[in-house]
């Protein structure tokens, strides 16, 4: 289970887009909603609309997470089991499903099993729904899915395609030194914000985010004020050196000591064996174990026996 997350401005561009109103072929099922109108992208934009106005100086309240499972997970993803998921999903974002406004889609536009599931980040307590670290929980909750409902492990699946898919098409389209340098560079930058979504939200200082990148063939180098506070991070994988901001906003050095910050005031454990989480993650691109892995998380029982909880699916 991958969740792909973004934050944006417009609900009315994220609604007609997730219910495909403009392209009726393409499947767009709702599958469950909580506090919004699902007949039209008009009303259901307006729902979420209504809501944000007591937010009035949040720019971007709206949360899109694309969940996408292997394509051999399609028998076992009812539209019943991924509502359940989504919710779940919420959940493990520390999101109350029954306090804030979503609405969960299911696209048939792919062979893989996928879903969109927008949420607005003003409750209706009218309270604003974090997005710091939110990726790399993402992650986190996404495993646990996975373990939960006995699917097929994405990490794996993942890093297995990623070795057997070779060169990116950008790398392969290259024909002058130049280019081939900024293919290579994009491709680096990619790795490095994968590996960052597995590491930053289990860190509470650079050293430790350091430690956790290093079995992973990447380095982080740090520059700091006179004050002592970070002025700026550096990831350097293969020659290849990317800015925190440039892999993303949440992973600039200010943001990074931020979430540090909040990790230690929270009281996070960093107490993880970091050379093993590297070499797991090193060993997880042979498809033999992904093999093993699948077969070792064969359900014992159906997931909607074992997590038939009543959450109101469709209210």
């Amino acid at each position: 289970m991958i969740g792909k997350v973004k934050v944006n401005q417009s609900f009315g561009a994220m609604c007609r887009y997730v219910l495909q109103e403009q392209a009726p072929g393409k499947g767009a099922e709702v599958l469950a909603a909580h506090g919004v109108r699902t007949d039209s992208a008009e009303h259901m934009a307006a729902d979420f609309d209504a809501v944000r106005a007591m937010r009035p100086g949040l720019g971007k309240a709206v949360l899109h997470v694309a969940l996408a499972f292997p394509v051999e997970e399609k028998e076992k993803l009812t539209n019943e089991v991924m509502s359940r998921i989504a919710q779940d999903y919420l959940k493990g974002l520390r999101i109350d499903p029954e306090n804030t406004q979503w609405a969960v889609v299911r696209h048939q536009d792919k062979t893989h099993p996928h879903m969109h599931l927008v949420v607005n980040r003003v409750d209706l307590d009218g309270q604003t729904v974090s997005d710091q670290f939110i990726r790399s929980r993402s992650v986190d909750v996404c495993k646990g899915i996975e373990q939960d409902y006995g699917l097929i492990v994405a990490d794996q699946v993942g890093h297995r395609q990623a070795r057997e898919i070779g060169p990116t098409p950008k790398q392969q389209q290259a024909t002058t030194p130049k280019e081939q340098q900024s293919a290579d560079w994009s491709r680096a930058r990619q790795e490095i914000g994968r590996a960052l979504s597995y590491t930053a939200g289990q860190a509470r200082s650079f050293d430790e985010l350091r430690e956790a990148l290093r079995p992973r063939g990447i380095e982080l180098e740090l520059t700091r004020r006179k004050d002592g506070s970070p002025a700026g991070v550096v990831f350097a994988q293969d020659g290849h050196r990317v800015k925190g901001s440039q892999v993303g906003r949440e992973y600039s050095a200010g943001n990074l000591e931020a979430g540090f910050a909040k990790a230690r005031e929270l009281g996070h454990d960093p107490a993880q064996p970091w050379q093993q989480v590297g070499q797991d993650y090193a060993l997880a691109k042979l498809a033999a174990e992904y093999a093993q892995a699948k077969q070792r998380q064969q359900p014992e029982r159906t997931p909607g026996q074992e997590r038939n909880r009543g959450l109101g699916i469709g209210e």
